[in-house]
Formats: structure tokens, sequence, C-alpha cells
């Protein structure tokens, strides 16, 4: 029996129908066969209690689209796409939000929407034509209704290519309130910034994390595809020395915000190896040894940070947070084959209810 809200057609939650104890089952099981080398390490999958399982979605990306009975919002599948007005997924927040938008919206030949995009407290709405449209739809009454169900930002992205793409640089347009908000952990994110969806798992992981690493006091730590820094803050309370790096300009700028005493580099982690290099270099000068936090997209560890890593690099430590068992496996034999042994791989249902699982894996030099 489908969950209350679910739609037949949409397939986003291959699990909905599943027991949590079938669920996590299934998922050891695919990670037991993915990880086969360290099967015998894998621990049992954290997750959160059976009554949290639902509703936990404050960020998601939606395709919009428009027709005679009015905006639709959802998955796109064999081309249509699958309204899902009620997703049992999404926090109550966000269907509330979107109910709003279909109230209020224009019609679709003045506002070619395309995209609806979440990241808890932000909104954006990417349409897809070069010019500024009027925003004269967006009355006090749609103004109310979004910040009482917790919108902080409402913004407009420009951008006619949008597609696997979401994003660009130019025509960005904040229709109302603030450009930034502060997440569960008190710390700055912006529009379109990756988030996890379950705080208490991720912290949990992050406590696992800052654990293998302790004490912190008189090491360094390099923290790469470091996001908006949620997890540089928990090395820096501890008292390391500490850099990040991250892609994104608008994560960068707040993980610069979040912890002013890190370095924070922008760039693709392999391009920044050499900046990497030289600071590992100058923290070894003064005695203090480094560890290793990663976490990765799901292509995992881009080649030219592994080769470092393997070659002259070599942490003490590494943390390993992976969204793909293929790439966290194939990591883990270049490490394993390189002077390390995986000590303990450590499961979380971060998306709980869907086949997705990520496994943090904790790493050492023999």
């Amino acid at each position: 029996m489908l969950p209350k809200g679910c739609i037949s057609e949409c397939r986003g939650c291959k699990h909905r129908e599943w027991t949590m104890e079938d669920s996590l089952q299934q998922k050891y099981t695919f990670l037991s066969s993915k990880l086969s080398t360290w099967s015998d390490i894998l621990e049992p999958v954290v997750s959160v209690p059976n009554e949290n399982r639902w509703g936990y979605r404050h960020k998601t990306t939606l395709n919009v689209r428009r027709d005679q009975n009015g905006w639709h919002f959802g998955m796109i599948s064999r081309d249509e796409l699958i309204d899902i007005p009620d997703c049992p997924l999404h926090k109550l927040e966000v269907n509330e939000i979107l109910s709003v938008l279909k109230k209020f919206l224009p019609t679709g030949i003045e506002f070619p929407l395309g995209f609806y995009v979440q990241t808890s407290a932000q909104i954006v709405l990417i349409v897809k034509a070069k010019k500024v449209l009027n925003d004269s739809w967006l009355t006090e009454d749609a103004i109310t209704a979004l910040r009482q169900n917790g919108v902080q930002g409402f913004w407009i992205h420009h951008n006619p290519s949008a597609g696997r793409r979401l994003f660009e640089k130019a025509e960005w347009k904040l229709l109302f309130g603030q450009e930034r908000s502060l997440d569960f952990n008190g710390l700055w994110y912006s529009p379109g910034a990756f988030q996890q969806l379950i705080p208490s798992l991720y912290n949990s992981s992050l406590d696992e994390a800052l654990n293998f690493f302790s004490p912190l006091n008189k090491h360094s730590v390099a923290d790469l595809y470091c996001g908006t820094g949620t997890s540089m803050t928990r090395w820096v309370k501890a008292g390391a020395n500490v850099i990040g790096v991250e892609l994104g300009k608008e994560a960068v700028e707040c993980a610069k915000l979040n912890i002013p005493d890190a370095t924070v580099l922008r760039g693709a982690c392999r391009q920044r190896v050499p900046q990497i290099r030289e600071w590992v270099n100058k923290q070894r000068d003064v005695g203090r040894e480094v560890y290793l936090y990663i976490n990765p997209p799901r292509t995992g560890i881009e080649q030219e940070v592994l080769d470092w890593i393997i070659g002259e690099g070599k942490p003490q430590r590494i943390a390993y947070l992976s969204c793909s068992a293929g790439t966290l496996s194939k990591n883990l034999v270049a490490l394993t084959n390189n002077g390390y042994k995986v000590t303990r791989l450590i499961p979380y249902d971060f998306f709980p209810q869907t086949i997705h699982v990520e496994c943090l894996a904790l790493i050492e030099k023999e």
C-alpha cells in the first residue's frame, strides 16, 4: 500500500512500500556486495526511528510545467511530468509552498518557469528566459504565505539553457528576504548550497570522524569538497589547523563566514593540489601531523588528488564519507594497495525509503 500522498507513477522512492527493517537490510546487503573485501568490518546501517522516515526532505529540485489545469511541480518520466503535490518525503512546509506558488504564479507564456529549487529556507525559481520578467504577481499576500512556511530568501534566476546544469552566474534577483540563512548547526548557507537532509545522522557521522581524529589540538586537517564548512567547524573547535577546498563560489563565501580561522580555497580539488601540498608541508615543518577529511561527489576522489594522497601527501588518517559504494570501493583498493588499512565502515541512511545509502570509511596508515 502506498503511503499517503504518494503518486503511483512516481518512482523516486523505490523503498516507499518497504518496512524499515527490509529497507535497511537491502542497503546493508548492497554495501556488503560492493565492499566485499571489507565486508567483515561493515557495521549495521545507522538510521532514524521509524516515525522519522517520512517528511524529512527540506532540499529538493523539481521540474515545473504548466498546462490548461495550472502549474505542476514534480519528476520527469518518459518526457512526462509526474505532479507530486503532496509528496510524503517532503517536509509539510515544502508542499505548502508549492501550493502557494500554484495559486499565485502567472501563466506559462509570460513566465516560462522550468525548475523549482529549495534549500531549506532559500527558494529559487529558475526561469528559462534571458530578460527580467514582471514580478507583480508576487503580491503581499503571496509573500506573507511564503514567509509563514519558513521562506527567508526568494529568488528568480534567469537561465534559458537550464537543464542538467541549473545555475549560471548572471541574472539572479532576490525578490524578497535575505541572501543567506542559518542551518541546523547555526552556519550560513545560500541558495543551491549542498546540505545533508537529516541533521542528526550527518552530525553523528561527523562525531565518528572527530573521534577518529582526536585529539586534534596538535594536528591539522585538510577538508576536501568542504561545502559551506560544517565539517571544518568540528576540526577548528577541537583545536586543529584547517584548510578547506570547495568548487562553488557561494559555498566558499559561506565557509569563510562560518570558519574565519580556516584557510578556504575555491576550485576543483585537483586544481588545488599544489596549494594543498604547500599547506601540508608547512604544517609538517612545525611538527603537526596531517589528517584528511573528504566528502566527494559520486565520481569519488579525483585521480590527481588520489595520486597526491598515496604519493607524497600520505595523511596519517583519512575519514571518507562516500555517496557511491562503487567509487568508494575503487578508491579503497588504491589506498589499501599503497600502505593504508580500513579500520571501520559505517553506513548512514541519509535518504530513508529510497535506494540511496552513504558510508563513512575510517582509514589509517599501516
